[in-house]
């Protein structure tokens, strides 16, 4: 073995990194990028939880005095720090539990007290928003606890679902996200390494050459990349539901149309981002800086509403955030493709913002 002629191949290799200065600029600015967002998230406490309480007890008489459990209750629950408790009407609580504004609703009936002088227990009656059950696991939780702070342990819990259900678990919840996230990863990877390959073979030269305009090139291999993508998703799709055996509300169909416009937006990131690589290596490097941002920041792992307020318009441009919605809407809810109607056009905003881009960066930068 001769020391001398590794460390001259060592040296060679570390002469040509130090000369890939995009190489550089990715190996120090990416890791940073995401450790700081994955810091700051980490960091963020769990918050805005909301809760109302429908009160309508009225109390019961002993001796002199009147006792309302239903107060103490109210006032225990306002007391608890996981959650902010509202005060409402049974109509206005039904109705923000429906548009998703209320993540439980506790209903005090009126002889409330009454039932506990008499029978020395009540079942608490609470609704659960229910389509995340891991928000629905902890409140559970917490308002035994208040329960039995409240009334003595004398209360036990009558829970009703508006969406989902007991049987939804965390891999329910986080199925219907991470089924974007493989299709976006996936499809990625496979257009823009084939695509930069086209570019390296010199095929879109050649193309260039002839009359067809970038736009007609761009939609062109996107057609193409997009049989793949498509078949992508399906098989994703129908793994997840009849393999892994989630539970899920709506129509797949909706699903699969809401994974076929992230395809979309998919096929033409991975062309455009592969225009700025001259090699495999770079084009891999894209993958840190473009697909685990998005997995940090498309509601993934944290509700985008509880993120900082300068994360959260960064969240909003990034494609997946709205294919994640969407699809935890259809699958957890039962939601029309009427009902994230806002998801679909900023998902087809996006797809064809970046149409326009790859038309005009593909074929311009030269090996």
């Amino acid at each position: 073995m001769n020391l001398n002629r590794i460390v001259i191949l060592a040296r060679r290799v570390a002469q040509q990194l130090v000369a890939d200065k995009r190489t550089l600029a990715l190996i120090i600015v990416v890791p940073v990028i995401l450790l700081t967002v994955a810091g700051v998230l980490i960091r963020v406490e769990p918050s805005g939880l909301t809760i109302a309480v429908v009160n309508q007890d009225e109390g019961v008489a002993f001796g002199n005095q009147s006792v309302n459990l239903g107060d103490r209750l109210t006032a225990n629950l306002q007391n608890f720090e996981l959650f902010n408790t509202r005060l409402m009407n049974a109509d206005e609580a039904q109705h923000k539990i429906e548009d998703g504004e209320l993540d439980a609703v506790i209903t005090l009936p009126a002889d409330f007290s009454a039932q506990v002088a008499q029978t020395r227990q009540l079942t608490l009656n609470i609704q659960f928003e229910g389509s995340n059950p891991t928000v629905a696991e902890r409140l559970r939780n917490a308002f035994e606890q208040v329960g039995d702070q409240a009334l003595a342990g004398l209360a036990t819990l009558q829970a009703t679902y508006l969406n989902g259900g007991p049987e939804f678990d965390t891999l329910d919840y986080t199925a219907s996200a991470l089924i974007g996230v493989f299709v976006f990863l996936f499809v990625f990877i496979l257009t823009s390494i084939s695509f930069l390959r086209e570019r390296l073979a010199g095929t879109l030269e050649r193309l260039q050459a002839t009359p067809i305009q970038p736009l007609e090139i761009i939609i062109g291999y996107m057609l193409g990349f997009l049989i793949f993508g498509l078949l992508q998703g399906v098989i994703t799709l129908l793994y997840t539901v009849f393999v892994l055996n989630i539970h899920y509300h709506g129509n797949l169909l909706n699903v699969f149309v809401i994974e076929s416009l992230l395809v979309v937006v998919s096929v033409n990131l991975g062309i455009f981002l592969s225009t700025f690589a001259r090699n495999e290596f770079q084009v891999l490097q894209f993958i840190p800086l473009v697909v685990v941002t998005q997995v940090f920041l498309g509601g993934v792992l944290w509700p985008i509403e509880q993120m900082p307020g300068w994360l959260q318009p960064i969240a909003y441009l990034m494609p997946l955030t709205h294919a994640n919605t969407a699809l935890r809407a259809i699958m957890m809810t039962g939601e029309s493709l009427g009902g994230v109607w806002v998801q679909i056009a900023a998902l087809l905003a996006i797809g064809v913002a970046v149409i326009g881009l790859s038309a005009r960066t593909a074929g311009r930068v030269r090996m």
